[in-house]
């Protein structure tokens, strides 16, 4: 029998496989129409903007984020509790995969900003979106969901976003 931490490893390991396996099936999101210099910023140096500061948003941004953790916060006690079905991480990945697509067909940021996002927070979201959505392993699932709460999570921490949150006690924010 495989203890919990066996298994945990081999369910990432699994996940890293299926994603770079889906990414390259994927679409990629379409860079032909920003006008940016994505060169400007490296993964490393896109954790802060300039003085620490977070990253400046768009209303646009704010507004699919806040989907995302709506989508995520109305079932994170079912996760956590490990009470979701197959069903219910497909519809979730689903879900957000919908509000990454409308974020990013209507991005507005600036070059430093858009780049700074991709990094820190799309690549991140997207992945674990997908694994949600196509993985037929419910244990890739629920990691994967606990990876967008994550994303959630750090995009808090370095994007401006009043009154964000993804604590549990504290409910989505308004």
């Amino acid at each position: 029998m495989l203890n919990t931490r066996t298994l945990h490893a081999l369910a990432l390991g699994w996940a890293s496989l299926l994603a770079q396996s889906s990414a390259l099936a994927q679409p990629s999101h379409d860079h032909a129409r920003h006008e940016h210099d994505h060169g400007a910023i490296s993964p490393s140096s896109s954790a802060k903007a300039v003085g620490g500061k977070k990253w400046e948003t768009d209303t646009v941004l704010k507004a699919g984020m806040d989907q995302i953790r709506q989508t995520m916060m109305a079932r994170r006690t079912e996760l956590e509790l490990d009470r979701l079905t197959t069903r219910d991480y497909q519809d979730m990945g689903a879900a957000v995969e919908r509000h990454v697509a409308a974020i990013v067909a209507n991005c507005k940021l600036t070059p430093q900003v858009d780049q700074a996002f991709h990094t820190v927070v799309l690549a991140d979201l997207t992945r674990d979106a997908s694994l949600m959505r196509t993985s037929p392993k419910q244990s890739v699932q629920r990691l994967s969901a606990q990876g967008v709460l994550r994303t959630l999570q750090h995009y808090g921490e370095q994007f401006q976003h009043p009154g964000w949150s993804v604590d549990a006690a504290s409910g989505p924010a308004k």
